[in-house]
């Protein structure tokens, strides 16, 4: 006996049956497991971290030799501290149109259940484009009712109104964000007198009538977009809206939105000293053919609208005004209209994308918060095969949605620096603020197993034992993937050697002391 294991001698004819017995018995396996995968995927979604055993085909077999790749090492600093508070900067744009759960199906969970599990900080509201054809009230503006005009009104749904957006932020200890409408008269068939009259009574019913203390309000969304205005024009408004509504409530905070640098310079000038952030919508993979442009072209990056933003507030701003500015992006996702792009599934592709931009954003310590786009779109029957869901008609949580929960149930609240690894495979790292749970993200955006990886922690940190999960699926295009359960590790020498970690896939590391 060795261990639990007998020896017994074989003869080369026997080795071969029971080898071919073997391989039998595995395809029959994977045939069965292919075929439960389908018939759980409903309740998958509504619980997207499974057991190992829920992970189907995309482990190898038994016995399968995984493709030649290197091995990865990766280092976490003492002292680099990225940004504080990681925590409480992600959030989410909601439909006001769509959302609420009387809309969903029978058997739904509340909005509200799926919001926790994301562990979203911030809502938007009421959403994008819609926001510039939505009324929160009608005058005497007594109480919140949303209603919809012009293209919105068609799609159906009971609205969510502002008291319950509050009561919803305020049960998951969100920060509530707010969109005011604004677009031209010739797209709304509205004036800007009509436009500033809401905002400001928007303002008095929330932070005076109400007390909700709300202190984040956009004013207008996407303006650089149809034909709003000119930077210039755009920025004479803010200057309009701004003073009229800091007359009714001095501390709120008062932002707008850019594109480019060309609209920043016209814009930023005017309107900087009646701002106190900018906002931002980050779109990637616009002209992408596919997933594999993203491997072929690693050194890709995808916050460069944001760094364009970030360095337009130190060029365009007057020193007085640019210290107190922030930049908030404000809807981000995976997809591009740009021609030829990427069709735009709700894959495990897209979600690692998403997943690596979050990550980019989290790391710029001047970048306020960051919202996914966003919780759906308008026709649920679309969920699974359009990036802009998040969320299941039965609230579950969709491969886009996930990109985003990998981040919010794992993060602490410092972002830390991580050295080593390489342009395909790379790593995030996130401290909790007493030291005693850290965790990092491992990105394996290659379609082959990385054969072994380490991190290395500074020694007067002396964790001891790491726990593992791997989100992974069947390829870039998989609308399926899953959350498993993987080992638990002891950690020797301040070092943690893992196991291989699988293709297409992010592999989160929780180690506590």
């Amino acid at each position: 006996m060795v261990g639990d294991i007998s020896v017994v001698a074989r003869s080369p004819l026997t080795c071969l049956l029971k080898r071919a017995a073997i391989r039998a018995n595995a395809a029959f396996i994977q045939l069965a497991r292919r075929r439960l995968k389908r018939t759980l995927f409903a309740l998958l979604r509504l619980l997207w971290v499974v057991p190992a055993s829920f992970l189907l085909s995309s482990c190898t077999s038994a016995g399968t030799k995984a493709p030649d790749a290197r091995d990865v090492n990766f280092s976490i600093s003492a002292d680099g501290v990225l940004r504080r508070d990681a925590d409480r900067a992600l959030g989410i744009n909601i439909n006001y149109i769509r959302d609420s759960d009387v809309n969903r199906t029978r058997g739904a969970r509340p909005l509200r259940t799926a919001l926790r599990e994301l562990r979203v900080r911030w809502l938007r509201y009421p959403g994008g484009e819609k926001s510039d054809f939505h009324l929160w009230s009608k005058p005497p503006y007594e109480r919140a009712r949303s209603s919809s005009f012009s293209a919105y009104a068609k799609f159906p749904g009971r609205r969510i109104d502002f008291d319950d957006f509050i009561f919803t932020a305020r049960a998951i200890d969100a920060e509530p964000y707010v969109v005011l409408g604004f677009d031209s008269e010739k797209r709304t068939g509205r004036t800007k007198e009509e436009w500033l009259r809401d905002a400001v009574e928007w303002v008095s019913y929330s932070n005076i009538r109400r007390g909700y203390g709300v202190k984040y309000w956009e004013i207008g969304n996407e303006n650089w977009n149809n034909n709003t205005a000119t930077p210039e024009a755009m920025a004479s408004v803010v200057a309009e809206f701004s003073s009229a509504m800091k007359r009714v409530d001095p501390s709120i905070l008062v932002g707008a939105s850019g594109s480019d640098a060309k609209w920043w310079s016209r814009f930023l000038p005017k309107a900087s000293q009646f701002l106190d952030f900018v906002t931002l919508s980050l779109y990637t993979t616009g002209g992408w053919q596919s997933y594999k442009n993203w491997i072929r072209r690693p050194t890709t990056d995808l916050i460069e609208g944001a760094r364009t933003a970030l360095s337009s507030i130190d060029r365009f701003t007057a020193p007085s005004d640019r210290d107190r500015m922030e930049l908030i992006v404000a809807e981000t996702n995976a997809i591009n209209w740009s021609k030829g792009d990427w069709k735009g599934d709700n894959t495990l592709g897209r979600s690692l994308v998403t997943f690596d931009t979050i990550g980019r954003l989290l790391a710029e310590p001047r970048i306020r918060a960051t919202m996914l786009w966003g919780t759906r779109w308008m026709d649920d029957a679309d969920a699974e095969r359009n990036v802009f869901y998040a969320l299941s008609p039965q609230n579950g949580i969709l491969p886009t949605g996930q990109a985003l929960g990998l981040w919010g149930h794992f993060l602490q609240s410092d972002l830390i620096k991580v050295t080593g690894g390489n342009s395909m495979v790379s790593a995030y790292g996130s401290r909790s603020r007493n030291g005693k749970t850290l965790v990092v993200w491992i990105l394996n955006r290659t379609m082959d197993w990385v054969p072994g990886s380490s991190v290395s922690f500074p020694g007067e940190l002396a964790y001891r034992a790491a726990s593992v999960w791997h989100w992974t699926g069947d390829g870039p295009n998989d609308p399926h993937p899953v959350m498993r359960k993987g080992a638990v590790y002891d950690v020797r020498e301040n070092r943690l050697e893992l196991s291989p970690i699988p293709p297409l896939s992010v592999s989160v590391i929780e180690v506590r002391k």
